[in-house]
């Protein structure tokens, strides 16, 4: 097309197609939290992110497609940074703060 960087253009994911990629990503997401990964996306923590939830990693990137699949894994490490900082303010301030 006149506007395309010639990637291959890709029907949006339906209702199914969509529950099977957020199952897949909760089950990667899952396997980080046990494993206390943060970054899944740090090139440092690639070889610890393979041997812990490798498995879990495949069948996501295969479930998601790919902007998901990225979108997703920023959007974690995001929320547990901001949840880090809002957590680490609250306690200079000495505020108790209740985070979902």
């Amino acid at each position: 097309g006149f506007f395309s960087k010639g990637e291959p253009v890709v029907d949006p994911p339906n209702k199914t197609k969509r529950k099977v990629c957020w199952d897949s990503r909760d089950k990667f997401f899952d396997c980080l939290a046990k494993n206390k990964i943060e970054n899944s996306l740090d090139p440092k923590l690639n070889e610890q992110v393979e041997s812990s939830c490798g498995g879990e990693r495949v069948e996501f990137q295969d479930n998601c497609v790919a902007s998901w699949f990225k979108y997703f894994q920023e959007k974690r490490y995001n929320d547990i940074s901001w949840r880090q900082k809002v957590q680490a303010f609250a306690l200079q301030v000495g505020q108790k703060v209740e985070l979902l």
